[in-house]
């Protein structure tokens, strides 16, 4: 494209290359940790294979790769020193997906030691770490929620 090579599609690309090998081993674990006898008596009362894969498998094993995404997804808020250096750290807002732009992380570190106590930049800068603690809050309890309903089936 002619730029710099720092900007959001470049953090997208490290994110993805990052969390992918995550969710893919988190899913082929729930996976194999389908019960053996769920494969054999769906084939034994006249399921496909595809049957089988889609209607028993598949199923049984959705809150565990619900699960592994939201791991992935989670992480991936939490891989900020990555995502900072490829992606510019630039104070601007962005134009577009190739253009420099900073993380919310980045923004906190760069600016919390160089405010005053009450000031309206302090304010917006703890409200940012309020809004990452709450982003993360909800994601462990989305993940608790999906772990209790695979429990209770």
């Amino acid at each position: 494209f002619g730029g710099s090579g720092f900007g959001i599609l470049s953090g997208t690309i490290v994110l993805f290359v990052m969390i992918l090998p995550t969710i893919t081993s988190m899913t082929v674990d729930t996976l194999k940790s389908v019960p053996r006898h769920y494969r054999e008596s769906a084939l034994a009362i006249g399921a496909t294979r595809w049957q089988m894969i889609y209607k028993v498998v598949l199923r049984a094993a959705t809150p565990g790769i619900l699960t592994a995404i939201v791991f992935g997804m989670a992480r991936a808020f939490g891989e900020a020193l990555a995502v900072q250096m490829v992606i510019g750290n630039a104070a601007l807002m962005p134009h577009n997906l190739i253009s420099p732009a900073s993380t919310l992380t980045s923004v906190l570190t760069m600016g919390i030691g160089n405010t005053v106590m009450g000031s309206l930049q302090n304010n917006v800068l703890w409200t940012l770490a309020m809004i990452l603690l709450l982003m993360s809050l909800v994601f462990n309890l989305i993940v608790r929620a999906i772990g209790r309903r695979g429990e209770m089936k």
